[in-house]
């Protein structure tokens, strides 16, 4: 409007072209009256047709002034009518907002009264609802009584009455479907209704009530709908009777067959029993043949039955099944005479094994025959032996038996594995074989009961000997006690200077004599125990505890005189602690004494010395330790002590304080002569920091005005910086080097002060640093993001403003493989970028983008304009926002890849692009930025993914379609759409313990195919004693239906409880196991509890797997079966590992193939990172071509194992060897070159990082900068920005921080500066 008004105030010279479209209508008018007028307007370029007007009078021409006046008069009349009309537009939308907020609350509160008026009228309804479910109820009852005459035999006397019962029943049945479907109805409508109500308290109890009509609805249906074939039924069976002769005489002729066959094979089973060697082969294979011809008449014949005994019912089914069993005995002699054929081929085969086992047995025998002659010593009649002698012949027999006893174990594992081996023969063979082996185990058994007698015989023989052992056990700890008591009676007259060697005596026979007494107390505990074991009569076994009670009782006496031992060695022991103690002390003083006076001596002789020997004041320093540590010790000593020892250690105190006063007066000596040194180490320290600060000092002014710096300098002053901030650290460490001597309180002093200038400049350098890095990648980014924008735009040469890199590549490359920096250079010479940057700029960006040339994949991917979704967001299907509709919502972190250049709404001030969704290719617009500047989508890399194992490419999403080619480990993928996450059914599982045998674990309570295994049971008994289920609750004359045994589950049956007049509770219950029903004592007439009610129990209504665990691979502690019970302690939950399947629609890098890719299983496909990991020795070569039979190659350099690598773009082959490469530069040198990632279809030899990898290297990375500034070339994303402005700088402290710097020698220190020094002067020169 203002366009127009501009244009109506214009001078008739001017002739300007009118606007394009109608003017406003009061602006119309006025521009009509103008006209009229005479006011005339070129029409020859405007968007109007010329007016056509009549030849008028010709008027004077008006004076200049008038003109003028004229336009300020239609220039306020149209002000003034665009201000009406604003006026009146405001006015009308007050009302109209005032209006629609009354109407939206009458409607409100009429909207709440209308839900509970149409929640009374559905109630109202219910009633009549439940009177048409219990008719169609009674009448599916009586369609079954009508029925009832079909199920007798079809005979020629019920054939009108089972004809009238057809009818009959076919009249009920459809009637009844008429009243069914008429409440069912009803039924439905009045769900409608109740859905159709929004909200009200009553609903959820009338959705639960017309639930349960619909329930019994459907079970009356379910009852109709097996009588709705009633006719067809009873024609069926009445045909079946027809088919039952012939199918009855032609199994006649199978039977004779069948016995034919068995007839042929009775002469084999005759000679099975006796000699198998009668037996011909000829007369084997014509019985085997009689038999398959008899199986294959037979087996036809029998599916013929059953197939038509399908779907029969009543008397006709019976005679069918008659017939099915003589087939099936058939059937069964016929599966006899073949097993007796199979038999008689095997036979032969047991008769080695059965040979052998009885010559291992005669073996065995011969060495229990040996055992028995080792016994002969105490066959002699000789009561007892020699301990020598019954030594040796116990130890022999022992030996025997063991001998025997390992042979005998050895024949039963030979006897029981031939029992194993003589199972695969066939069934009757293997029986009997089994059977002798059997035998012969027995007797081997027989055997080892013997050897376990003799055994037993020759412990009886050892008790005897274990009585003497015992004695003479005893004895031996008497005579060390004897020794000990006389050692004991020196041990008292000893004297001060004896005592110590009269304990250690006394201690050497205390030792002996409590391992004597120790032996001697577990010679008689351990044999005591062994001597009730053994067998023998009363009187020996009284007569061996006597003799042990007596040995008892000599030990007791022995540690009595061992423990009063004791209390005289600790005495002993305290007085020689004492001696000890104040002779360590006494020690330590005369040695402190001897190294003092040295020091003294020495010190005369320092005058001449700027500093005195390292030695001497080493022992300066140890000398004052050991003063100290004395010093220490006998205070202690003091404040516990009584006696004498605290008048010695007075005296000792005495002595060491005149001692630390000698030891002072060196020490003065020694501090007077550090003076000097100290100011030389201040002196150094300070020329360190002054030399820091003189380099940091340009890099601070830098960092104050970095705009006036040239963009192209930037690498060098963060190189400087660093290098300063390298000087400044090692200066703090040589500063905290000279702070760790011994110094004077002065010089202190001035190291702190050296301290606060190394802080202070450690945080200029930083902050320095930090600044230039922020305004460096600020710049790098900018820049990037103007040339990549222009690059885009001119690539977009397609329809629509697509991108079309190929033709630009074409264009930049001028024919070869690659663009270098000089081609993008000189097209951005010659084009520009479009934006204010300079030529530094722009080199700069070059340096970053090409630094080793761009190849045509790696062209399109910088090219490639995809986005991150940062907030959630639509895409619509139109650009204009309020015609447009939602396809759907985007996520926080999807991909989308733009298919045309951001186009702004010039309305609401809105950047929005069209652009494709990867997850699920949806395409539609979506808003980029706001006028507000709030960010939806920010730039992202181009997604690709690599294999870590083979997988398939197909040609659909479907696993099963077919493979265009299999991909191989190590290749990279374009990501065109995905991933598409199927989760591949899943289990629940709930923790509970079982009922019956309290096994513990997760019960499944549902499977894969989402069908219940078990249920929950509110009325729940558990049987907590073995009890008996009756039929009726009388005691008097009741039968028992089973046993109730302890853990089993019972089902309790409504209105069932019952008090005896003897007392106690009795109920009904239905047994969960096998669904029998009876009366249950649940209290006895005593208060005793036979079973008890339980919550939360499931009952498992098929086998139910219990597991360990909740994890897919976990296993099974046992199946329950269908009635057991289950406990259940929390909710189910769905099992963990379940099945996952991954879909993804890729590009392969190697070919361009397209297809589909499934992943099966976590860590197949995983998403493609630039840095890789070297796994194997690689060497990196100048190009790509790795066959020297078709190129010279030259390496750069070898790769080693985990070195990391930058690599440019995904891996390619090398049509000349096959291999797959990758163009890459390694992180350790900068050396650039090519790679195999793979070579052929072996191993890796590259993979990209993991995510975990990623991070951990990038830590690394930090914590070697230490803190300093960013790197100088910050990653760039897709559009060419930095990743923001970098914090390192102002977190964690630097290297060169004193409070994380060890404490390093100062001449270590001072070298490693010079050396540090002389590095970086020799680096600027190679780089000048």
């Amino acid at each position: 409007m203002s366009s127009w008004s501009s244009w109506a105030g214009q001078s008739a010279t001017e002739s300007p072209k009118p606007p394009q479209g109608l003017p406003p209508v009061g602006l119309r008018a006025k521009i009509a009256t103008l006209r009229q007028q005479g006011v005339k307007r070129p029409s020859d370029t405007g968007s109007f047709s010329p007016l056509k007007q009549e030849p008028v009078k010709q008027e004077p021409v008006e004076s200049p002034a008038d003109n003028s006046a004229r336009q300020a008069k239609i220039r306020a009349l149209a002000e003034k009518i665009r201000s009406e009309s604003r006026q009146s537009r405001e006015e009308s939308a007050q009302q109209k907002k005032q209006q629609e907020a009354d109407k939206q609350a009458a409607l409100t509160e009429q909207s709440k009264k209308k839900v509970e008026e149409e929640l009374l009228r559905v109630e109202n309804l219910i009633p009549g609802l439940e009177e048409k479910v219990v008719s169609a109820e009674d009448e599916t009852e009586r369609i079954a009584i009508l029925a009832a005459p079909l199920s007798m035999e079809a005979v020629e006397d019920l054939k009108e009455v089972q004809a009238q019962a057809i009818r009959d029943t076919e009249r009920a049945v459809k009637a009844t479907k008429i009243h069914l479907d008429g409440a069912v109805r009803e039924l439905e409508k009045i769900k409608r209704e109740v859905q159709a109500i929004q909200g009200g308290a009553g609903k959820t109890k009338l959705v639960a009530e017309l639930a349960k009509l619909d329930e019994r609805l459907q079970a009356a249906r379910a009852k109709v709908d097996e009588h709705k074939n009633v006719r067809k039924d009873h024609e069926a069976a009445t045909q079946a009777e027809k088919t039952l002769a012939e199918l009855s005489g032609r199994l006649a002729g199978v039977e004779m067959e069948c016995e034919k066959a068995v007839m042929m094979a009775e002469p084999i089973a005759k000679v099975l029993g006796s000699d198998l060697q009668e037996l011909g082969a000829a007369d084997i294979r014509e019985a085997k043949e009689a038999l398959r011809v008899a199986q294959a008449t037979l087996a036809p014949t029998l599916r013929l039955i059953i197939g038509k005994s399908a779907g029969l019912k009543g008397p006709v089914l019976q005679k069918m099944l008659d017939l099915q069993s003589r087939a099936e005995e058939s059937k069964n002699q016929l599966e006899r005479a073949q097993q007796t054929v199979e038999e008689a081929q095997s036979g032969a085969a047991a008769q080695p094994i059965l040979k052998q086992a009885k010559e291992r047995l005669a073996a065995v025998e011969e060495i229990l025959e040996r055992m028995r002659e080792t016994e002969a010593p105490f066959l002699m009649g000789i009561e007892t032996l020699p301990a020598d002698e019954s030594t040796e012949a116990l130890d022999k027999m022992d030996t025997a038996a063991k001998l025997a006893m390992s042979a005998l174990l050895d024949s039963n594992k030979y006897v029981s594995l031939k029992i194993v081996e003589v199972g695969r023969l066939s069934e009757a063979t293997a029986s009997s074989a089994r059977q002798e082996l059997e035998k012969v185990k027995k007797q081997i058994d027989d055997h080892v009961q013997r050897v376990r007698k003799f055994q037993a015989e020759a412990s009886k023989r050892r008790r005897v000997h274990l009585v003497v052992g015992i004695k003479h056990s005893v004895e031996v700890a008497e005579a060390a006690i004897q020794k000990l008591q006389e050692l004991s009676g020196e041990l008292r007259k000893a004297t001060a200077e004896n005592l110590a060697e009269a304990l250690e005596k006394a201690r050497a026979a205390d030792v002996e004599a409590q391992s004597a007494v120790t032996a001697a107390r577990r010679e008689v505990q351990d044999k005591q125990q062994d001597m009730r074991q053994q067998e023998g009569g009363q009187a020996e076994t009284l007569k061996g505890d006597s003799e042990v009670l007596r040995s008892k009782v000599r030990v007791n006496s022995m540690e009595a005189e061992l423990n009063k031992f004791k209390r005289l060695a600790g005495e002993a022991d305290e007085k020689i602690k004492v001696q000890k103690s104040l002779h360590d002390i006494f020690q330590v003083l005369a040695s402190a004494d001897a190294d003092i006076q040295r020091l003294s001596e020495a010190s005369k002789h320092w005058l001449a010395n700027p500093k005195p020997p390292a030695e001497d004041e080493q022992a300066v320093t140890a000398v004052q330790g050991t003063l100290s540590g004395a010093t220490s010790q006998v205070e202690k000593k003091i404040q516990a002590a009584r006696g004498l020892e605290l008048k010695e250690l007075k005296t000792v105190l005495g002595r060491l304080q005149k001692a630390q006063k000698a030891l002072d007066t060196v020490k003065e000596a020694v501090r007077e002569r550090n003076r000097s040194e100290s100011k030389g180490l201040v002196q150094e320290a300070s020329a360190a920091v002054q030399k820091a600060e003189q380099m940091l000092g340009p890099i601070v002014k830098a960092a104050a005005a970095p705009a006036n710096e040239p963009v192209l300098r930037f690498p060098d002053l963060l190189a400087e910086g660093k290098d300063a901030l390298q000087s400044m650290s090692q200066a703090t460490e040589l500063v905290a080097a000279g702070q760790a001597k011994q110094l004077m309180l002065e010089v202190k002093v001035e190291f702190a002060r050296l301290q606060m200038r190394c802080k202070t400049g450690m945080r200029k350098i930083k902050t320095a640093l930090s600044e230039l890095s922020s305004y460096h990648e600020n710049t790098v980014s900018q820049s990037t993001a103007a040339v990549l924008d222009a690059l885009r735009t001119a690539a977009r040469r397609g329809e629509g403003g697509a991108y079309v890199p190929e033709e630009l590549f074409t264009e930049l490359a001028s024919g070869s493989e690659m663009i270098s920096e000089k081609q993008l250079s000189d097209f951005f010479a010659t084009y520009g970028t479009g934006s204010q940057l300079s030529d530094e700029q722009v080199q700069l960006v070059m340096r970053l983008l090409v630094p080793h040339g761009l190849t045509r994949r790696a062209f399109d991917a910088l090219l490639a304009d995809y986005y991150s979704v940062a907030r959630d967001i639509a895409i619509t299907d139109d650009f204009e926002i309020q015609s447009a509709k939602k396809v759907r919502k985007l996520e926080v972190g999807e991909l989308v890849e733009a298919r045309g250049a951001v186009q702004i709404h010039e309305t609401l001030g809105l950047e929005r692009v069209m652009c494709f969704a990867v997850l699920d290719g949806a395409s539609g617009w979506v808003t980029v930025r706001t006028k507000a500047g709030v960010s939806y989508l920010t730039s992202a890399p181009k997604p690709f993914l690599y294999c870590t194992q083979d997988v398939s490419l197909r040609r659909s999403a479907d696993s099963e379609t077919d493979c265009v080619r299999q991909l191989h480990a190590g290749e990279a993928l374009e990501l065109l759409q995905g991933p598409e996450h199927e989760r591949l059914g899943s289990e629940k599982r709930l923790r509970g313990i079982a009922c019956s045998d309290e096994s513990s674990g997760w019960l499944q309570v549902q499977n894969s195919d989402g069908a219940t295994m078990a249920e929950e049971r509110n009325n729940m008994f558990k049987c907590t004693e073995a009890i008996a289920m009756t039929d009726v609750e009388d005691f008097d004359s009741c039968s028992m239906v089973r046993r109730v045994d302890v853990g089993e589950a019972l089902e309790l049956l409504p209105g069932s409880e019952a008090n005896p007049d003897s007392g106690g509770t009795r109920m009904k219950f239905r047994a969960c196991r096998d669904g029998l029903e009876g009366w249950v004592t649940t209290r006895g007439s005593q208060g005793k509890v036979y079973a008890q009610p339980v919550k939360r129990h499931f009952v498992c209504i098929q086998a139910c797997p219990l597991h360990a665990g909740l994890g897919a691979e976990s296993s099974v502690v046992r199946v329950l079966m269908p009635g057991e019970a289950f406990e259940a302690f929390e909710d189910p939950k769905e099992v963990t590992g379940g099945l996952k399947r991954d879909t993804y629609k890729v590009r392969a890098v190697r070919d361009g193939a397209d297809g589909w890719v499934v992943a099966q299983s976590a860590g197949e496909i995983l998403p493609w990172r630039k840095t890789y990991k070297v796994l194997k020795t690689v060497p990196l070569t100048k190009s790509q071509p790795a066959n020297e039979a078709a190129e010279v190659v030259e390496v750069v350099r070898v790769l080693e194992p985990d070195e990391l690598v930058d690599v440019s773009e995904p891996p390619t082959e090398d049509r000349s060897s096959g291999q797959l490469r990758a163009r890459c530069v390694a992180q350790k040198d900068q050396s650039a070159g090519w790679a195999t990632v793979r070579d052929g279809l072996s191993s890796l030899h590259m993979r990209p990082l993991t995510e975990a990898e990623l991070i951990e290297a990038k830590a690394l990375t930090a914590a070697e900068d230490g803190g300093a500034a960013a790197s100088t070339t910050p990653p760039l994303d897709k559009s060419g920005k930095g990743g923001g402005k970098s914090k390192t700088a102002s977190k964690g402290k630097g290297r060169g921080q004193a409070s994380n710097a060890p404490k390093r020698p100062f001449v270590e220190v001072k070298q490693e500066m010079e050396q540090s020094s002389w590095q970086r002067s020799s680096k600027r020169y190679r780089s000048s």
